[in-house]
């Protein structure tokens, strides 16, 4: 009986390449940032494209529609009769007929500059998920801003910091109220920037025509004509 002999070959597989040190850093913040965006529904990054103004649209006005009052009010046991008392909307922030006045550029850029303020009120960690919500609504109007012709080249940068009253002990009723105010205030700025963009057109710039009041106009013209 032949002897066999079996041929072993070892190939040296080559090695294992790591990302340099300073790529750990990239990876994990690029990870990090891929799932906040993906929370946030849209984040423009450098080197990418925005979607199209419809998509922009839909997704800001979904977006405002979020509720983080009732959830606050329930968590912090706040009476729900004396709401009007404890939860009063403020004043420094623009009401409905000063915004739907403004031009397009300028709606989106004052509506961008009190969303700052709020983020940067609202510190506390238990408000983390609306301060992405409220980061992922500024992100979306950065985007929508680049699709109006006389928009300027670059995003509005915060305005500059308020001065901040002392910090109050969170849990307490003074924090709570004044907690309760901003975020009122908060969704009643929502609300106005969802009804603002409701009369927007489907192409940028556009605004839709509110047809009854312009019959109402010209019905009205016509009964001045032929009165004696």
């Amino acid at each position: 009986m032949r002897p066999f002999s079996v041929k072993v070959s070892l190939t040296r597989e080559a090695p294992l390449r790591l990302p340099a040190p300073s790529m750990w850093a990239w990876l994990r913040l690029n990870s990090l940032f891929g799932l906040t965006c993906g929370l946030l529904w849209l984040c423009p990054v450098a080197g990418s494209t925005c979607t199209d103004y419809q998509n922009l649209l839909y997704q800001l006005k979904s977006m405002a529609k979020r509720d983080f009052l009732k959830s606050f009010i329930t968590d912090q046991g706040l009476n729900l009769l004396q709401l009007n008392n404890i939860c009063q909307e403020r004043p420094d922030f623009p009401n409905m007929e000063t915004l739907k006045d403004l031009p397009p550029v300028a709606f989106l850029q004052n509506v961008s500059q009190n969303l700052y303020i709020f983020e940067q009120e609202l510190k506390e960690p238990i408000f983390e998920q609306m301060v992405r919500q409220i980061q992922g609504i500024e992100n979306n109007i950065c985007c929508l801003l680049q699709t109006l012709r006389s928009a300027p080249a670059v995003c509005p940068s915060p305005g500059s910091k308020r001065t901040l009253s002392p910090p109050l002990t969170a849990g307490s009723f003074q924090w709570k109220s004044e907690r309760c105010s901003t975020i009122q205030s908060y969704q009643v700025l929502m609300e106005n920037m969802g009804k603002v963009l409701e009369t927007w057109g489907p192409s940028p710039g556009q605004r839709k025509r509110n047809r009854r009041s312009l019959l109402n106009v010209l019905l009205g013209q016509r009964r001045k004509v032929t009165q004696p």
